[in-house]
């Protein structure tokens, strides 16, 4: 054989790689095959060379041929480290069909380009575009999921014929999935959660029987599932949730033998569960909480073995809690929180060892806790809360100790609590607020190391707290409000050196607290209100980090603490019903963030600072009950954030400003008993126009107007009726004169008038048209005439 020059070499090189795909491989395979016997040939003289022995390659022309050779490896080598392009040039000669449906997807979703960059570039072929897998001439898969395509869903998609995988998730699609979707017949995987599509699921959707997995969660589908559903027997994944499907689920569900992962929860199921759920025996995932199901829970649940996650949460369903779902051997998390249940909690509930979440929440149970529930030694989430027990916790609960989590609030237990709870030292959060436990917290919680939350509220629980508080390191938050814990509280509670929330409001406590919290670095939130605290607010206050400071109803004395009054942190200080004495200094001012300001109750005296109206963020501001006088000072009015103003039981003097038209949220404005004079401004009622307000904290004086026992003269001004919220309206005790003014008649939200004791004349009920929502009306002691209707 001739030797391989170079020239020859390179001429090879470039007639394999003009080789069509097909022709190329096969050469490759030659090649390959040749290569393997000049390898052996070349390995045994190589060996003889190394004894000293003639080397020969039989009629190959001795070694020097051989080596030459060796190019048909370094061919052969080129070849094979190509074997895949060559396959995907194979498989970009796509059908033309398949090629024109891409440019067809390519255009319904133009304005894409600067994520799909590759699809509009002419040079780049369509299956080696982002997202799409050609095999065989045709395209198979197309993932487009978390692109942003911002389009109604292409119809063109349903032309792809032999597609077996469809994944649009996350691509902000809408409008409906046409019927011609049907046309899919090789799909097997279809994802198209988290979008915005509509309309119902489209029948022809059930004749794709090579079907394993549908996911359509989080869309707006609406609707009701078919009994056709029966026909996609190689359903392994159906999971339909957050979407608004409803009536009832078709018994052809049981039907699908081979269901593992079934979920359908946030919709609108209604009607009972089919007792055909009873044969989907591979299922280990069943979600079908928050709908609108009744009837009890299938008696078949029990051979349902495969099921690690099962949740009924939510619903209506009635009935006992079935003690065939002991059986469930398998089971890691239940869930039948908010239903209608009687009776108790199975006793057998201790056979479902492998069970690690049990969440029965206001299931409306009753009966006994079981003794079992203790053998669940794998539980590490517990919350029995809102029911209605009437019995004692369980010494066994203390031999859970993988219990991370225990809820129990609300749920009618009474007696102690059991002191083996402490056993659980891997407890992170423990709620027993709003039962009847007596007694006192066992000193074997000390023990709880990891507790983060802990939570009492609303017992009978009496004893000392300090020595307890300080042994959680990691404690943050500790409420033990509305009980009767008693003595004081020692500086060594902020051994708790995490403790951002401690609620104590509503005890008995009592001593000074002016060295008490200094050491709680990282205290956000203290609720010390209804306790008998004494001594003076201490100034360190300021240097914590506090949102919320609620000190009200104690016997505090002394004067505001300055420094306090500047906290850049504080968002709500109530300091309401104590003995603070003094003025309210102008540096209140300098209390930026300030949402809620409450200092009634004291004996505070002075004028009101113009510095008030520098605090932007007032929402809420109760100066009621002191001794300030003066007059209403107009920088209050910069306040333009305020919903409830409170200044009455004080001696203020003057008009009410005109000014008070800048308050557009007030809903809440009460200035009686003090000695306001002048007419009742057009202006008062700037605000009482906004319906309502999210914050709770409004609604005890929400749509109340009171300018009682004042000396305010004139009329009653007819812009009342703009107050249009307002709910009670108390004038008595004035020197108002004139006419009831027909406008009040138009108030369709009132429901308390009280203009009594002022010097009002004409008609007693001047508005034509009853007052529907009117419960009470006193207006008495005036020069009235006429009769008040029935």
């Amino acid at each position: 054989m001739e030797h391989w020059n170079p020239s020859r070499r390179r001429l090879l090189a470039a007639a394999v790689a003009s080789l069509r795909p097909p022709a190329a491989a096969a050469i490759a395979s030659l090649l390959c095959a040749i290569h393997y016997i000049i390898f052996f040939a070349l390995s045994d003289n190589l060996i003889l060379l190394h004894r000293g022995l003639p080397a020969t390659v039989g009629h190959l022309g001795g070694v020097e041929d051989g080596i030459s050779f060796l190019m048909i490896l370094f061919v052969c080598f080129i070849v094979e480290s190509n074997i895949n392009n060559l396959h995907a040039l194979r498989d970009s000669a796509l059908v033309e069909s398949d090629i024109n449906n891409l440019h067809a997807l390519r255009d319904a979703v133009t304005g894409s380009e600067g994520i799909l960059q590759n699809w509009f570039n002419s040079e780049i072929h369509p299956c080696n575009w982002t997202g799409i897998t050609c095999e065989r001439k045709t395209v198979v898969a197309i993932d487009l999921s978390s692109v942003p395509l911002h389009v109604p869903f292409p119809p063109c998609i349903t032309a792809f014929h032999s597609l077996r995988m469809l994944n649009l998730s996350r691509c902000d699609l809408s409008g409906n999935i046409p019927e011609t979707f049907g046309n899919l017949q090789n799909l097997q995987y279809l994802e198209l959660s988290n979008n915005q599509l509509t309309g119902p699921l489209p029948f022809s959707l059930y004749d794709l029987k090579m079907l394993k997995e549908i996911v359509l969660e989080r869309n707006n589908f609406s609707g009701q599932l078919s009994p056709a559903i029966a026909q996609l027997q190689n359903l392994t994944k159906l999971l339909i949730s957050k979407n608004n499907i409803s009536g009832e689920l078709p018994p052809e569900l049981g039907s699908l033998r081979n269901l593992e992962v079934l979920g359908f929860h946030h919709n609108r199921f209604d009607g009972s569960i089919p007792e055909a759920f009873g044969n989907l025996t591979q299922l280990f995932y069943l979600d079908a909480s928050k709908n609108k199901l009744t009837g009890s829970i299938f008696s078949g649940i029990s051979k349902l073995l495969n099921l690690e996650t099962l949740d009924f949460s939510s619903n209506s369903l009635v009935g006992q809690i079935p003690n065939e779902m002991t059986q469930l051997k398998n089971l890691k998390r239940l869930v039948l929180r908010f239903n209608y249940f009687m009776g108790g909690i199975p006793k057998e509930i201790g056979n479902m060892k492998q069970l690690k979440q049990l969440f029965l929440s206001e299931c409306n149970l009753s009966g006994t806790i079981p003794w079992s529930i203790g053998d669940l030694r794998s539980l590490s989430e517990l919350d029995i809360s809102g029911n209605s027990f009437n019995s004692e916790l369980p010494s066994s609960i203390g031999d859970l100790g993988n219990l991370t989590l225990l809820m129990a609030n609300g749920a009618k237990l009474i007696g102690s609590i059991p002191k083996e709870l402490g056993n659980c030292k891997k407890i992170t959060l423990l709620r027993l607020s709003f039962n009847a436990f007596t007694g006192s917290i066992p000193v074997e919680f000390g023990g709880l190391e990891d507790v983060r939350h802990f939570e009492v509220e609303d017992n009978n629980l009496s004893g000392y707290i300090n020595d307890l508080i300080q042994k959680w390191e990691h404690v943050q938050h500790v409420n033990l409000a509305n009980n009767k814990f008693s003595g004081s509280i020692l500086p060594t509670i902020c051994g708790a050196k995490l403790l951002q929330t401690l609620d104590l409001h509503s005890n008995d406590l009592t001593g000074s607290i002016e060295e008490t919290f200094k050491g709680c670095k990282k205290l956000v939130h203290l609720d010390l209100q209804g306790n008998h605290f004494t001594g003076r607010i201490p100034e360190y206050l300021a240097d914590l980090p506090l949102r919320t400071l609620e000190l009200s109803y104690n016997y505090f004395t002394g004067v505001l603490p300055v420094k306090l009054l500047e906290s850049s942190t504080v968002l709500e200080m109530n300091l309401n019903n104590n003995k603070l004495t003094g003025h309210i200094p102008e540096s209140i001012g300098k209390l930026h963030s300030v949402q809620m300001l409450r200092l009634g109750g004291n004996f505070l005296e002075g004028s009101i600072p113009q510095a008030i109206g520098t605090l932007e963020n007032l929402t809420v501001l109760t100066l009621d009950g002191n001794r300030l006088s003066g007059s209403i000072p107009q920088e209050l009015f910069n306040c333009t954030n305020l919903v409830m103003l409170n200044l009455s039981s004080n001696n203020l003097i003057g008009p009410i400003p005109r000014s008070i038209l800048q308050l557009m949220s007030l809903t809440g404005l009460v200035l009686s008993n003090n000695q306001l004079s002048g007419s009742i401004p057009d202006e008062i009622c700037g605000g009482f126009t906004n319906p309502g307000h999210p914050d709770s904290e409004y609604v005890q004086h929400h749509g109340l107007l009171d300018l009682s026992y004042n000396r305010l003269t004139g009329g009653i001004p007819p812009a009342i009726k703009n107050c249009v919220i307002l709910q009670e309206l108390h004038l008595q005790g004035n020197l108002l004169n004139g006419s009831i003014p027909t406008e009040l008649g138009e108030l369709k939200n009132i429901r308390t008038v009280d203009l009594s004791f002022n010097a009002l004349d004409g008609s007693m009920l001047p508005w034509s048209a009853p007052l529907l929502t009117l419960q009470g009306l006193s207006l008495s002691n005036n020069h009235l005439n006429g009769n008040i209707p029935a």
